[in-house]
Order: structure tokens, then C-alpha cells, then sequence
């Protein structure tokens, strides 16, 4: 005969699948909180500090062909009115080169600080352009009505103004630079000195790069301007405009100017060429 349960057994057997489920419903699984844990850390992982390859990259044109290295150059222009500028560019650490205007305030400064910072200069020689007002023109600026003496003795001056200067673009110069007469002037001088030309392209008639090229003197003209639009976005789009131009032929110069919002966007975006399989050199490797 099975003998009864005593009261408190069985009042614990009653009890007992509640406190299994008051057991579980604290603990929960033994393994969702560790899943938990592990989703949480690798969501607060910072992202990796490298600029995203371009949306469009399978429309990439292909390499230059040859075996060449794509090589893109930015020329920063008009420095010499004060020196933040050129302390931004140093701080870069970027092959950047900067083109500085003779007889302005912080000239020889600016081309100091630039030395020492290890930036490429050059000369940024201000030429008579159409359409231009005298009295509003830079100092130093050569003029149609100068005489082949006058001439070259301006280019002299202001390159002594620019030490350490490898080259020579122009500033303005719509005039100048469809003159057959004076462009040969200036580029004997350059020539003599063993400098470089970049043609800024300030004018869709421009002689100067084929002059260049037809007297000897390593040369190449701007494919880009980088800021004529000084949004950030118009930035950055030309500068992979420049980017492709440099990854399809293998050589392409921008120019931007010493300005606030051009130098952020130049901060922000100059490693796209690594996205773009270019490389940054200073003005005079691109030249031929």
C-alpha cells in the first residue's frame, strides 16, 4: 500500500514547474546575452579612416598604357598676400606645388615657409589680360606695349622676387599668352634659367605651351581648375575630373587658388587619388 505524500512534499512537487520557469524567465539563455554583447562592441568599432573608393569606379577609364605611373599635379596660385596658406599647404604633407605672386606683401616669406615646408614653387607671373584695367593690374605685370628689353627685364625682377622657384605659370595673361611676339620673350629667359612652364590656359587661344614646347622648355599646360565653383562638392568633383584625366592619359595639372575653401577641400579629398590609381607629384614631374 503507497504511503501518502506528507503535506510540505507535496506542496513543493506543486510548486516546483514554477519555480523552473521563474528560474528561466531571470537567467534567460545561457547564450543570447554573450551574441548581444559581440553585436554591441563591433557597432561602436569606428569605420576605418580611408576615403571610399569612387561610386562609379567600374566606369574608370583603363591606365595610362606604356608601363607609365598616373601622375596627377595641383598648382595652388596666388600666394603671397599672407602666409596662412602656406602654412595650410605644409600641413598637408602632400606633394602639392605652390605658385607664388612676386611683389606682394609676404612674398619672400611665403616662399621661405614653403622651402622649408618641402613645397615645389614656382613663380606666378602676372600678364596683361584682355579686357583689363590698368590701374587694377598686379605689380609686375608684363604688358603687349613693352619692348623685348622691358620684357625680359620684368621676368628677371620678378623671379628674383620668388627664391627658389623651379617654375613659372601665368597669372592672367589672356593677352600675353596669344602674343607670338612676347611669349618667345618669355620663355628665352625661362629657358635660360632652366625652368619650367605650365600654361595656366587663361585663354582657349593660347600659344604658350606649343611655344614652349617648339623652343625646348619643359612645359605642360592646366587641364583643370579646381575652384571656380567654391562649394565643396564642385571641389571635389573636379578634382576627380582631374583624377580620370590623369588615370586615362597618364599626366594632368589642376590649379586652384589660396583660398579658405579650397584648401578645406583640399584636405578632406586629396586622398582620392588612391582611389582613383593616381599619383600626386609636384609640378615638374609632369612636365615634358
Amino acid at each position: 500500500m503507497r504511503r501518502p505524500l506528507s503535506p510540505g512534499l507535496l506542496l513543493f512537487v506543486s510548486l516546483l514547474p514554477l519555480l523552473v520557469l521563474a528560474f528561466i524567465f531571470v537567467k534567460g539563455p545561457v547564450q543570447e546575452p554573450a551574441r548581444i554583447q559581440v553585436r554591441t562592441a563591433a557597432q561602436k568599432v569606428p569605420p576605418p579612416r580611408t576615403l571610399p573608393a569612387p561610386a562609379n569606379e567600374a566606369a574608370l577609364p583603363p591606365p595610362a598604357k606604356e608601363g607609365r605611373a598616373s601622375l596627377a599635379a595641383i598648382i595652388i596660385d596666388d600666394l603671397g598676400y599672407n602666409l596662412e596658406p602656406v602654412q595650410i599647404i605644409c600641413a598637408f604633407k602632400q606633394p602639392v606645388t605652390v605658385s607664388i605672386l612676386p611683389f606682394a606683401p609676404a612674398t619672400l616669406e611665403t616662399a621661405r615657409l614653403a622651402g622649408e615646408g618641402g613645397l615645389e614653387i614656382m613663380l606666378h607671373l602676372p600678364l596683361e589680360a584682355l579686357h583689363q584695367k590698368m590701374e587694377k593690374a598686379s605689380q609686375g605685370t608684363i604688358y603687349t606695349s613693352m619692348t623685348a628689353e622691358e620684357i625680359r627685364k620684368n621676368v628677371l625682377a620678378s623671379l628674383a622676387e620668388v627664391p627658389g622657384c623651379r617654375g613659372v605659370n601665368n597669372h592672367t595673361g589672356s593677352m600675353v599668352t596669344e602674343d607670338d611676339r612676347m611669349m618667345p620673350v618669355i620663355l628665352g629667359v625661362l629657358k635660360e634659367k632652366n625652368l619650367f612652364f605650365i600654361d595656366s590656359r587663361t585663354s582657349p587661344n593660347s600659344i604658350a605651351f606649343e611655344t614652349a614646347r617648339s623652343m625646348g622648355v619643359p612645359s605642360a599646360a592646366r587641364r583643370t581648375f579646381l575652384d571656380d565653383s567654391l562649394e565643396e562638392a564642385a571641389i571635389k568633383r573636379q578634382l576627380e575630373e582631374l583624377f580620370r584625366v590623369a588615370r586615362a592619359n597618364g599626366r594632368a595639372v589642376g590649379i586652384g587658388h589660396a583660398r579658405k575653401e579650397t584648401l578645406q577641400a583640399l584636405g578632406k579629398y586629396l586622398g582620392l587619388a588612391d582611389a582613383y590609381g593616381v599619383k600626386l607629384v609636384f609640378a615638374s614631374a609632369v612636365v615634358e
